[in-house]
């Protein structure tokens, strides 16, 4: 009797599974795998490169579940393998077939172990969550910590078990078995497919969590990519069960046997080709080439029967974070219409729905040639005056596959929403509008506190459907969207007015380290130090926290942007920035004038931004609390770093370091990296100081430095222009 026939009652496969599942779990090895699996998160802790996430989430949520994901998965794979040559081991075989169908007693070892990774996975969960819940403190949402086993490791641990089985199945060698699923395994980790969402079957791509804005894009992606491996393996494990022996006979006769079976076979092909069609219409990433690709405009501007003459824009936009889907309506009244076909781009995960000129229905044609996130879509006007170019629009917002690393610079989430240019609106080709501006309508989740253009929206009406639609006028050539959990603090500095934009999980941190009076301490000393800000604009700033989702900080004209991390646990309690969480966040601010936002240094062995922004803390925390507390806190600090470094064995031996394994090598240039740039660069600046001539001195070399627009323009101020600013050489601040 043979698994769907009509022969065998439904009541024999679950008698046989409770059997299965009963041995398996007074199994030895089956309770040694589950230790392993147990154990296997750790590995994440110390060595966190299974993510690329900086934050608190990627370093404590992250890792250690795709660690575990991916060692569990294989050793789910040997168990697996080991269980199904049980019975040809030991001989058996002959008996229990005479007993019970082959396929029938191993549908119910497979659905027993896929049971068994259930428990594990539950019991790993409960494990580490006191833990992790501890180290992201005020971060933490048990929600999101137990969607990550449920997405990432415990599909991911099926998938392996599935395949592992057809593999046997169709072999009957367990050598053989296993020489195909590691194939299987560094295929996965190798070459091109390391970069890909899509390809890795074992183990899934993460490239950032956000904690404070708690984004499920990623969670989004992930879950998509395991339905489609969960489509193909069990389409691949039916298959395997056309392949089972019959008869006494071998691989080739028993498939061609099999093939008898449609029950099995069909199902086998349906999944399989449901699982290469998910793949190939994801909506996550558009299907254009890898590489960036410049398009020259060959149109001839100057010509004003090819340009749009628009007497006024209106956008009306509605988004669905629970679906993270985006609905539109753009509204173009047209004072001169286009002479030809005309041209729009849209992200290529938004379908145009319908698009009218007055009251006449247009034709349009959308080519599907992705590129650098967007695509083209075609469409002629009548040559008529005066009327309105309505286009609907919805969709998902499509990334570029041309970005490297697929941040979510686009998404819609319940918690965080970034949209801009062909991922907000239709980008229409050649038009020209008098006004140069557009009204827009955005209709968000009530909770969201929205920013346009970097700016504040302040009108907006109340829907009572746990809505809210915002309105405001922008500027129509180029927009940019965000809306988050914000808090909004306006903090004056002198004359400037700093709008301090912050995620709400983080609004007890911000008051426990008074990170505002932090803000007006460090805009003033660094204001009247090193001169002010060059990107404040009006006299006004917009000083944003922004979603890790969406790459880190830079600064436009008005506006600053920094990464979220800069308010995390992590970051408030690390010593090499300040002996206090206040004082690490004047440090990070202290960024915004050296460092990636301010004036960028050329980071060598030596020099980088960091020394000059703990130099900057330093003088600023010695003139807040005294000369005492400075000295115990930071020279101390400093020195007794660098001391210990310079006792290392291995710093005073450097001819023993290449006999190193080469992690304990990559471990110590990290430590050596972190003591240069966070002590000794600090106490070199120090002694700068005082060859120059004091303080005072050092702030007018500071200052110059820094007004030093050439130095901007080179793009990075290296250890040779300080020296060469300081009138010493690199002999005179050797430290000994």
């Amino acid at each position: 009797m043979y698994l769907f026939s009509s022969k065998l009652p439904s009541v024999k496969l679950f008698s046989l599974y409770r059997v299965e599942l009963r041995r398996l779990l007074l199994s030895k090895i089956v309770w040694s795998i589950t230790v392993f699996c147990l154990f296997a998160p750790l590995i994440g802790y110390l060595l966190p490169f299974f993510s690329d996430s900086l934050t608190m989430s990627g370093r404590y949520i992250a890792n250690p579940v795709l660690a575990g994901t991916m060692t569990g998965a294989v050793l789910w794979a040997i168990l697996t393998i080991i269980e199904a040559d049980r019975l040809h081991r030991s001989g058996v075989n002959v008996l229990t077939d005479s007993v019970a169908s082959p396929v029938s007693l191993s549908t119910a070892r497979t659905l027993a172990l896929l049971t068994i990774a259930i428990l594990v996975t539950t019991v790993t969960a409960l494990v580490y969550l006191p833990y992790t819940a501890l180290k992201i403190s005020y971060l933490f949402a048990v929600d999101f910590y137990c969607a990550n086993f449920l997405i990432l490791m415990l599909p991911t641990w099926w998938i392996s078990i599935l395949f592992a089985d057809s593999l046997y199945r169709i072999t009957r060698r367990i050598e053989l078995s296993v020489m195909l699923y590691v194939g299987l395994v560094c295929v996965n980790i190798g070459g091109i497919v390391f970069y890909d969402y899509f390809t890795r079957w074992l183990n899934p791509r993460i490239i950032s969590y956000s904690d404070g804005f708690s984004s499920i894009w990623p969670l989004r992606i992930a879950f998509y990519t395991r339905l489609i491996w969960i489509c193909l393996a069990v389409g691949f494990w039916l298959f395997s069960i056309l392949c089972v022996r019959r008869y006494q006979r071998g691989l080739v006769f028993s498939f061609v046997r099999g093939l008898k079976q449609i029950y099995i076979l069909l199902p086998a092909l349906l999944l399989v080709i449901a699982g290469i069609s998910l793949w190939r219409l994801q909506p996550f990433i558009d299907h254009g080439p890898n590489e960036y690709i410049f398009i020259t405009d060959t149109g001839d501007d100057d010509d004003e029967a090819s340009i749009f003459l628009i007497k006024a824009i209106r956008y009306s936009i509605r988004t669905d974070p629970t679906f993270g889907r985006l609905y539109g309506r753009a509204e173009y009244d047209i004072q001169s219409p286009y002479n030809g076909e005309a041209s729009l781009t849209l992200s290529p995960g938004y379908k145009i729905k319908k698009m009218t000129y007055g009251d006449s229905e247009v034709s349009f044609r959308t080519v599907k040639e992705d590129m650098n996130g967007w695509r083209s879509t075609y469409f002629e006007l009548p040559q008529e005056y005066n009327k309105t170019l309505v286009i609907e629009y919805e969709g998902f917002p499509t990334l570029a596959r041309s970005s490297s690393l697929y941040r979510a610079e686009d998404c819609i989430d319940p918690n965080y929403i970034s949209l801009s240019a062909a991922s907000l609106f239709p980008v229409l080709n050649n038009y020209y509008t008098p006004q140069k501006v557009a009204v827009v309508e955005i209709t968000i989740p009530e909770q969201l506190t929205p920013l346009l253009n970097y700016a504040t929206m302040s009108n907006f009406v109340d829907n009572g459907n746990g809505t809210k639609t915002w309105r405001a006028v922008c500027p129509s050539y180029a927009m940019n969207f965000t809306a988050g959990n914000y808090v909004i603090d306006t903090i004056s500095v002198d004359d400037l007015d700093i709008d301090f934009v912050y995620g709400k999980t983080y609004q007890s941190i911000v008051e426990e380290s008074n990170v505002r009076q932090a803000i007006v301490d460090v805009f003033t000393y660094c204001g009247e130090h090193y001169g002010k800000l060059p990107w404040a604009k009006d006299n006004r700033l917009l000083l944003q926290q922004r979603s890790s989702m969406v790459m880190g900080g830079y600064a436009l004209p008005g506006v600053s942007q920094w990464f979220e991390t800069v308010l995390s646990p992590d970051t408030l309690s690390d010593p090499n920035k300040g002996a206090s969480a206040t004082e690490v966040f004047i440090h990070e601010m202290i960024h915004q004038w050296w460092g990636g936002l301010g004036l960028v240094c050329m980071e060598d062995e030596l020099w980088s931004s960091e020394g000059l922004t703990v130099y900057s803390t330093y003088r600023l925390v010695k003139e807040t609390y005294g000369d005492a507390y400075a000295q115990q806190y930071y020279v101390d600090v400093w020195k007794d770093a660098v001391e210990m470094q310079n006792r290392s064995f291995y710093n005073r031996h450097p001819e023993y370091v290449p006999l190193l394994p080469d992690l304990y090598q990559a471990e110590l240039n990290l430590s050596n990296s972190g003591i240069n740039h966070y002590n000794r660069m600090p106490l070199i600046i120090l002694k700068a100081q005082e060859l120059v001539g004091g303080e005072e001195k050092m702030d007018e070399i500071l200052r110059q430095i820094y007004a030093d627009r050439d130095l901007f323009n080179q793009n990075y101020f290296s250890y040779q222009d300080f020296l060469r600013y300081c009138g010493l050489t690199e002999e005179d601040l050797y430290l000994e």
